[in-house]
């Protein structure tokens, strides 16, 4: 059930919008059908999205999910690339995920294992053996 125009305006103002009217700005919000940055229709009423400063408070712009989503269509006005945003990702992160793999960790048969490598370990013979000798030893 969709909200009605003072339910939409409470959310706006809860969420931190900031507007001189926002009697004008719900009639610009109901009446605009496509991102005003990408273009793109909007298929129903949750694909749109309106976009402010998280720290200011002030609308932006009437924007699709896509655009509104980690601020993109501000942080990349030509349009979002994501191989070029995947590849700063990667960069970014491949650090991080190196480190996590390589963290040794000992298991409970006694072997020392890297944490990525802890699932394959575990189907191991050596740890399903050393398994079975613990289980006999504890009836």
């Amino acid at each position: 059930m969709p909200l009605t125009k003072s339910q939409t305006i409470y959310w706006w103002k809860k969420r931190g919008l900031i507007y001189d009217d926002y009697e004008d700005l719900y009639e610009v919000y109901i009446k605009t059908m496509q991102c005003q940055h990408c273009n793109k229709e909007f298929k129903n009423s949750t694909d749109r999205c309106m976009d402010h400063d998280h720290t200011t408070g002030k609308f932006r712009k009437i924007v699709c999910r896509s655009c509104n989503s980690c601020d993109s269509y501000i942080n990349h006005p030509n349009g979002n690339d994501k191989l070029a945003w995947q590849r700063e990702y990667d960069l970014t992160h491949r650090q991080e995920r190196y480190k996590w793999s390589k963290q040794k960790t000992t298991c409970i048969c006694g072997e020392i294992i890297t944490r990525g490598w802890k699932c394959g370990h575990l189907k191991t013979q050596r740890h399903l053996n050393s398994m079975d000798i613990y289980m006999n030893n504890v009836d």
